[in-house]
């Protein structure tokens, strides 16, 4: 565990909290002794056994709410504005996956992906933006994918989703770091995951033969970078985009 001092005791919203990116993530925070607001939609199984078992735990706050309703964002942070003041950190790590090839692909599909892994990052991005400003030294870290630089058959919907969410990147951390709001994202690649499990065996064995470390990433590999990006050490890294690959997009 890399220890960052300046985060100790900073507000940090995680969203896509249940996943086992996010769920790392605040785990993560946690150990940096953070205050972390953890949002889920469905399923908090994960992170209610993350608050008993962590030493921490008493600093881990759920909470439920579907970023898709511009309603529950907006009450959400009324809550948050009454709870917390301000946020310091905001993660923008919730996604969906809904693969198939483009020609057997529905609207429906292609809409929600977009929906849940673009749109829902400007509903809760623009509501939070005066408590963030409201902070000292704020950051905004926005969890991307290699599927956004590199061609991920059957994921046309996906790719689309976080190429934008890079192009959303880079922009609204223009205009946002003379404010002092610092924004990054990620590009985790292959990374041990349930969503990983999903995939043949085969695609798996081939890409990380492709991979120049010939292992998948951990998802304690991709929220060490997350936190990093929110600390004092990264102070002057502003609209970039971090490739957490194992090499994988060098080749």
């Amino acid at each position: 565990m890399y220890k960052f001092n300046d985060l100790a005791d900073k507000n940090i919203l995680v969203t896509g909290a249940s996943g086992d990116i996010g769920l790392a993530v605040c785990a993560e925070y946690l150990n940096q002794q953070c205050q972390v607001f953890a949002l889920y939609n469905s399923n908090a199984r994960s992170l209610e056994t993350l608050k008993e078992q962590h030493p921490d735990g008493h600093k881990l706050n759920l909470i439920q709410c579907d970023l898709s309703d511009k309603q529950a964002v907006s009450g959400l942070c009324q809550r948050l504005a009454q709870e917390a003041k301000h946020i310091d950190v905001l993660v923008n790590n919730a996604g969906i996956v809904k693969d198939s090839l483009f020609a057997a692909m529905s609207f429906e599909d292609f809409s929600a992906v977009i929906d849940t892994n673009l749109l829902s990052v400007f509903r809760l991005t623009k509501e939070l933006l005066l408590m963030l400003r409201a902070a000292e030294n704020p950051a905004v870290i926005n969890v991307a994918s290699i599927a956004a630089l590199i061609p991920s058959v059957g994921q046309c919907n996906y790719s689309a989703s976080k190429g934008a969410l890079l192009a959303f990147t880079r922009t609204l951390a223009a205009e946002l770091a003379p404010r002092g709001v610092r924004v990054n994202a990620i590009a985790p690649g292959m990374i041990e995951s349930k969503m990983v499990k999903k995939v043949s065996r085969t695609v798996v064995r081939e890409i990380t033969s492709s991979i120049p470390l010939r292992r998948l990433g951990k998802c304690e590999e991709v929220a060490n970078t997350v936190v990093y990006l929110s600390s004092g050490a990264a102070s002057y890294i502003v609209g970039q985009t971090i490739v957490i690959d194992g090499g994988l997009v060098m080749r």
